[in-house]
């Protein structure tokens, strides 16, 4: 091996798993995240879409994101989206600074459940989660389509 280089033991693999999640980048929850993905949903591959905030550039209609999206769901034949969010987020904290904790978590909320809504408008299978932190551990639960 050449000095400077590294080599992964990951083989690889010239195709899309049709997989995709979408997430905050906060480093507190990413390896969480990863973790949920591939133990609770069995998604051992998957293209990541990972921006301050989540899917919240869904819902707030940022368009260069959304194309960008549409562009991988497209190239990437993407059937499958998590959609995951997180408290004590500092996007939806710093974007909603007049909200209280509780009507926050309820934005957040109801922000996963419509860009899941949009996501199935488009095609794709997809189901959102919220991840919160309960005596040390972080949990991640299932957000009902509303």
């Amino acid at each position: 091996m050449k000095e400077g280089q590294f080599r992964s033991w990951t083989d690889w693999r010239n195709e899309f798993s049709g997989n995709l999640a979408i997430f905050c980048s906060d480093e507190r929850f990413a390896n969480a995240t990863l973790e949920f993905l591939r133990r609770h949903l069995d998604i051992e591959r998957c293209d990541l879409f990972v921006v301050a905030g989540g899917p919240a550039f869904l819902t707030q209609n940022e368009s260069s994101l959304i194309e960008r999206l549409e562009l991988l769901l497209r190239a990437h034949k993407i059937k499958t989206v998590a959609l995951i969010s997180h408290e004590l987020c500092g996007y939806y904290s710093h974007r909603y600074s007049d909200l209280d904790s509780d009507d926050l978590r309820r934005k957040q909320l109801e922000d996963l459940s419509k860009a899941a809504a949009l996501l199935r408008q488009m095609g794709v299978n997809a189901y959102a989660f919220f991840a919160y932190v309960e005596n040390g551990e972080i949990v991640f639960e299932e957000v009902e389509n509303q």
